[in-house]
């Protein structure tokens, strides 16, 4: 059974990233909307990092669940589950999409290609711009599978995962921190890299751990001082928001404010049984079970919906362009969810059943 919170969640990770990544704003937009739409672009990076709270959040639960249920830990079964659900859309995606960019000269090599395939684009050269963070979250899992299976052979293995993922918020931090002296900003391991970037990913796991191990009685107090934790984490948010990514600030201290920020959201939500039968909030949820697909294949419709109207059939004009990137990128990653995603996860299910399930 889905949970609502986390797939609301979910598409709002999806739609800043969109925001982010959405043609150019029409030169004739009236004031009332050219601001909010800016603002939109402005702060849609900051979709990523949800993702990756989310996704530490999520793959440690069903572990933990793993491990409650057998009293141990299968790494094999867990990462084949998982290539099940990332690898078969995530290399169609790289074979289609390649007639949309091909014929920009140098976008396409071979060693790009490589790059891309094998996982390490976030940190050599890339053909598609928004893969460094599944490349991240590919590492994380294999780190964390590995880490997991060591630590369930010890006992109270969840309070090690916990004081683990402490330590793993403290050195990407650091580790920031001094690039950031030695480097120029914006070279890329600065931004993509792994070791730099997988504390969000750690902190969703730290939230996890919490409310294994403190469950209802850290659900109480958590709905207790709801509205305090939900303003705290907005205005640990609100900098980056307002200051952007631009600055060395954001991509240092700012990093771990806004995962923190999202992890406390992310926290509130847990502690509610959110039901609706609202066929908007149910509409906006159901989209974010498409996020992955959609992450994947928008992309590409950026950098289409980007050149100029002479490129086009009848010129389409930037409110054309506009309305073609979110549509198409919500249609063709719905779709390809559909076609894809969903079939190899039904295959999944039946060859590879979940240990964690009820």
């Amino acid at each position: 059974m889905r949970n609502l919170q986390l797939d609301l969640l979910r598409a709002l990770a999806i739609m800043l990233v969109l925001g982010r990544h959405m043609s150019e704003t029409p030169a004739n937009m009236p004031d009332f909307l050219k601001a909010p739409f800016e603002a939109y672009r402005y702060v849609g990076w900051m979709g990523v990092d949800l993702f990756f709270v989310l996704s530490g959040f999520l793959i440690s639960g069903l572990i933990i669940k793993e491990f409650d249920k057998h009293g141990d830990f299968n790494a094999i079964h867990f990462l084949i589950r998982r290539g099940f659900k990332i690898y078969p859309s995530y290399y169609l995606f790289l074979v289609l999409s390649l007639p949309a960019i091909i014929w920009i000269p140098n976008q396409v090599t071979v060693q790009k290609f490589i790059n891309e395939a094998f996982f390490v684009s976030n940190y050599f050269d890339n053909i598609w711009g928004q893969t460094w963070s599944l490349c991240i979250e590919e590492h994380f899992y294999l780190l964390f599978a590995l880490g997991f299976f060591i630590l369930s052979k010890k006992k109270f293995p969840i309070k090690y995962l916990m004081w683990a993922c402490i330590i793993t918020l403290i050195f990407p931090l650091c580790g920031r921190i001094y690039i950031s002296s030695i480097l120029p900003f914006y070279q890329k391991p600065f931004q993509t890299a792994t070791m730099f970037r997988i504390d969000a990913l750690a902190f969703g796991v730290l939230i996890s751990c919490l409310f294994h191990l403190y469950g209802d009685s850290l659900k109480e107090k958590i709905r207790r001082y709801a509205p305090v934790i939900t303003i705290f984490g907005a205005l640990l948010i609100l900098p980056c928001a307002v200051w952007g990514y631009e600055k060395q600030l954001l991509y240092t201290a700012g990093l771990t404010a806004l995962y923190i920020g999202w992890g406390l959201i992310l926290a509130v939500s847990m502690c509610y049984d959110l039901q609706t039968k609202n066929k908007i909030v149910t509409s906006i949820a159901l989209l974010g079970t498409f996020s992955y697909s959609i992450y994947l294949w928008h992309k590409p419709f950026s950098g289409l919906c980007q050149l100029p109207s002479e490129w086009w059939p009848f010129h389409l004009n930037a409110w054309g362009r506009l309305a073609v990137f979110f549509i198409a990128s919500l249609v063709v990653g719905i779709g390809m969810s559909k076609l894809v995603e969903y079939p190899t996860l039904k295959l999944r299910d039946r060859w590879f059943p979940s240990r964690s399930a009820n």
